[in-house]
């Protein structure tokens, strides 16, 4: 990841504790499908997550709370991390919809060589392999089901979307679409 993007996401995280303090720091683990729409990459993701307590000061965008996130393919393929903002909104004692946006930066494959004839074994091993993301920063949107287990241990099954919407880029945007479980260990009591 480029070290800017980190150095913003850890900044942000590090400074959430001074603005909220009636939440917990959640730690999650997870595995996802991979790409789904697409079915040209395989192989699950493991993913790994840190979520901060809400944002008091955002209170006027209903107090998202921080988020850091990893999801690294066991094929080899396209991996990506994030940051962005997390929602939590109750449906019942213990579950909540978890919707979440924010910037990632991925490995993948951007485009094909076009200038490469289209018998060119590179090209087209990249083409049906690979998906084409089109640029290394994406937009991230997950939307999830969560459910409390317990006072720290949650599990929510979930579905994300990296791709640049043809606004952060321009061009080929194959995207991924991944779904899959998580389960979370919150710090703290509430």
């Amino acid at each position: 990841m480029k070290p800017s993007i980190l150095a913003i996401a850890a900044a942000a995280m590090m400074a959430a504790p001074a603005v909220a303090d009636d939440h917990d720091w959640e730690f999650r683990l997870g595995v996802t499908a991979h790409d789904l729409s697409d079915h040209v990459e395989d192989g699950p993701n493991l993913t790994v997550g840190l979520v901060g307590p809400e944002i008091d000061s955002l209170q006027f965008l209903w107090s998202p709370r921080p988020y850091l996130y990893g999801s690294f393919n066991t094929n080899g393929l396209t991996n990506f991390g994030g940051a962005g903002l997390e929602w939590d909104f109750p449906l019942s004692d213990s579950v909540s919809f978890q919707p979440a946006f924010g910037l990632s930066y991925n490995d993948g494959v951007t485009d094909i060589d076009r200038s490469a004839p289209p018998n060119d074994p590179n090209r087209i091993r990249l083409a049906t392999t690979r998906s084409l993301m089109g640029e290394r920063v994406l937009f991230h949107t997950t939307l999830a089901l969560n459910v409390e287990l317990s006072r720290n241990i949650t599990m929510a099954a979930y579905y994300e979307h990296i791709s640049h919407g043809q606004i952060l880029g321009s061009g080929r945007n194959q995207a991924l679409d991944n779904a899959g479980i998580r389960f979370g260990y919150r710090f703290g009591a509430r």
